[in-house]
Formats: C-alpha cells, sequence, structure tokens
C-alpha cells in the first residue's frame, strides 16, 4: 500500500465510500418491514419497492436496487449496516479503485436479476446479498490489480485478495444456497434467503472481472494521475 495515494486512488475511495452511504442511510432511515404480514398488508408505498422473485422479470423498476434498503427486522438491519461499515473499512484499505467502485454498482441490480432464479421466493428484501458482491470485488481487486502494484511488488500483495476469496466462497458453500430456498437466522430474527449471498458473490466476481480486466488492460498513462 502506497504512503501518498494518488488522485485516482482518492478518488476511487470517495466514490467507494460515497456508495456505501448510498447504501446505506436510506436503508437505516427506512422502517422495518413486517415480515409475518402478507406482503398485500404492507404499506402502500413499500409495494413497488419489494423484490418479488415468483413474478419473474414483472418487477417495478425501482425495486432492482430499493429491495437491498428494506429489512425484516432490527437484527437484520443493524448486522446488514456492520457488513457495510466492514466492507467500507476494506475499501479504504485496500485502496479501492474508481472501477471497484463502478462494478459493486453495477452488482447491486444483478444481485437481484440473479433471485429470479429462485421463483418459490414471494418477495425478497435486504442487504446482504449486495454486501457480498462488494466484498467480492475487492477480492477480486486485490488479485488482479493489487494495491502495491506503484511499488511493483504485484505477486506478494495478491494474498489478501485470495484469503478473502477464498472465505467468501467458502462461507457461500457451506450456507448450501441449492438447498432450502429459507433458514431461520436466530442472529437476524428472520428467514433469510442463503441464494441472495451467492447471487451477491457471483454478481461482484462477473463485474469486477469485466471492470478489472478493462482497467489492467488499459494504456499506462490512461490511469495515472497528473496531480
Amino acid at each position: 500500500m502506497t504512503s501518498s495515494p494518488s488522485g485516482m486512488d482518492r478518488w476511487g475511495l470517495v466514490t467507494w465510500l460515497a456508495l456505501c452511504l448510498a447504501l446505506g442511510l436510506p436503508a437505516a432511515l427506512l422502517p422495518i418491514v413486517d415480515l409475518n404480514q402478507p406482503a398485500s398488508a404492507w404499506p402502500d408505498w413499500v409495494q413497488p419497492w419489494v423484490l418479488h422473485p415468483q413474478s419473474g422479470w414483472h418487477q417495478h423498476w425501482m425495486s432492482w436496487w430499493t429491495t437491498a434498503w428494506l429489512h425484516g427486522s432490527p437484527p437484520h438491519l443493524w448486522r446488514n449496516l456492520g457488513g457495510l461499515a466492514l466492507i467500507g473499512a476494506l475499501g479504504w484499505i485496500a485502496q479501492a479503485r474508481p472501477t471497484a467502485t463502478m462494478a459493486w454498482f453495477l452488482a447491486w441490480p444483478l444481485t437481484q436479476v440473479g433471485m429470479l432464479m429462485r421463483p418459490e421466493l414471494t418477495s425478497y428484501i435486504g442487504l446482504s446479498g449486495v454486501l457480498h458482491a462488494g466484498a467480492a470485488v475487492l477480492a477480486l481487486q486485490q488479485v488482479v490489480i493489487p494495491n502495491a502494484s506503484h511499488s511493483g511488488r504485484h505477486q506478494q500483495n495478491t494474498w489478501p485478495g485470495w484469503i478473502l476469496l477464498t472465505a467468501l466462497v467458502f462461507k457461500v458453500f457451506m450456507e448450501n444456497p441449492w438447498g432450502a430456498v429459507l433458514i431461520l437466522s436466530s442472529a437476524s430474527a428472520i428467514k433469510v434467503a442463503p441464494w441472495a449471498h451467492f447471487s451477491g458473490l457471483m454478481a461482484g466476481l462477473a463485474c469486477g472481472g469485466v471492470f478489472f480486466m478493462w482497467d489492467k488492460c488499459r494504456p499506462p498513462n490512461s490511469s495515472v494521475s497528473n496531480r
């Protein structure tokens, strides 16, 4: 890691933290959705904000983003906000690049697209899938474009990315996303969908792979700041 980040490094950190704020602030301000009630009994404003996988592509256009802001219990919300703070800190440590922010932003709605593969779900809300996408993006950045590349020590600094990526894959596969659609989480005080974590992981890897390979293949002078 460099002691004096370049202009692009600073821009990457600013955009990464701004995206964290865009994910976390609405989630913290919005009321909790009562999952003990049927979806038809939820407030009218909630209806277009929630993703309904059983409806396939027939979703309100906002739901691809807004469903991540809604939570089913206070523990569900606070655990995800804690995870978001951790990802924000990891982005700072890893010196998240602007392409990392773009990849995570694109993975946000793509995570919800992946939820359509579980049409057994009548509705899905929560931030955890998008958090897995963000963690996957950061891990892949450290593997493809280590933050120590300024000093020319590429290989010695890919190991944090490999560790994070391995931990993410192990965690998601241990949750058996191909099994039960919903499992009871005592920590979140609701039933959660393991598929959301798998969908987020895949969305983050796909988007990160595209953006980082494009970033890596650009001419060096196109990614160096003059500042």
